[in-house]
């Protein structure tokens, strides 16, 4: 089973290819292609968790209402799945690509455009 879900895996990340051309890792470069969305789709799921553990998230929002704390989860995560693909590293890749490390890699990919966008809308 795990043999066949990281096969099938493989197969939808390759397939990106043939969608995105030249792009680098199959299409991840701009997020076009399907595994383009299949990240994107990993860290828009992933990405509340990860701005709830940031402490200066936490501190911004209590001066918040949550009309407006909604909003800018929208905004910053919405920033971090469509910049997700053009964080990935070939090293990335390769660990969602891997059953045991798939969390950890999209962990580590949220938590960067987290990171990246949460300075850049708060700037």
């Amino acid at each position: 089973m795990k043999k066949t879900l990281s096969t099938t895996m493989l197969a939808v990340l390759l397939s990106g290819c043939a969608v995105g051309g030249g792009n680098t890792f199959g299409g991840l470069d701009g997020g076009t292609g399907m595994g383009g969305s299949i990240v994107k789709m990993a860290v828009e799921s992933q990405c509340r968790a990860e701005l709830n553990k940031r402490s200066e998230w936490r501190l911004t929002a209590l001066a918040m209402s949550a009309e407006k704390q909604a909003e800018w989860e929208n905004k910053i995560c919405g920033c971090a799945t469509e910049e997700a693909p053009n964080q990935l590293t070939g090293n990335d890749v390769m660990q969602m690509l891997n059953q045991s490390t798939r969390n950890q890699a999209i962990t580590t990919v949220t938590a960067k455009t987290v990171s990246a966008c949460f300075k850049r809308l708060y700037r």
